[in-house]
């Protein structure tokens, strides 16, 4: 297993999707894979600290899990079949006793992000469906990847003017993006880009 990142989320406009773009840790490949606008908007607010005045979904789900005495050990991205990714969330029951939880990806990476537990990713899906994080050659998903990287890291040390031209370049980017299909996505229910 490769432990990954979540490093942002981008827009796909002329399909209607987004893309949530993960990166492993000890490494330079980034994982993107397509998921729907509601999961994108679950998975942004989390990455920004942010709540609803009220729980969405992922939040009764946790809240539920810890009153049940349940803890998320894990997620994983453990394959990918006919464009699609599938996941499992990795239960910690009350005792020693595990279970294994079969769940869309962005449903499990929200899971995780909420609960802080680790985001993994099986050696041969990141083998089969990773970009490579080297500056010649880049896809247009990987050049969004790396730039998102480099506006949290703006961001951070209060660099705006700058962050300000790196998104302004990610949204450029975006649009042309229209021109290449996804290499997968989180399943038929949240719609392909």
């Amino acid at each position: 297993m490769i432990s990954v990142e979540v490093i942002g989320i981008s827009v796909c406009p002329p399909y209607q999707g987004y893309v949530v773009i993960l990166k492993e840790k000890e490494g330079e490949r980034w994982l993107p894979i397509f998921i729907g606008a509601a999961e994108a908007q679950s998975i942004s607010l989390l990455l920004q600290g942010l709540e609803y005045a009220r729980p969405m979904t992922y939040d009764l789900f946790a809240a539920i899990l810890e009153e049940g005495g349940v803890s998320v050990n894990s997620t994983t991205i453990c394959d990918l079949k006919d464009n699609t990714f599938y996941a499992e969330v990795e239960l910690q029951i009350t005792g020693d006793e595990i279970r294994r939880i079969d769940a869309r990806p962005s449903d499990a990476i929200a899971l995780a992000l909420k609960s802080k537990a680790p985001i993994q990713v099986a050696n041969k899906v990141m083998d089969s469906a990773a970009v490579s994080n080297e500056p010649v050659n880049r896809s247009i998903v990987e050049q969004i990847a790396y730039l998102h990287q480099k506006l949290k890291e703006y961001v951070e040390v209060e660099a705006y003017e700058e962050a300000a031209k790196i998104r302004d370049h990610i949204r450029s980017l975006e649009t042309r993006l229209s021109e290449h299909e996804p290499q997968g996505s989180d399943g038929p229910t949240e719609g392909k880009a």
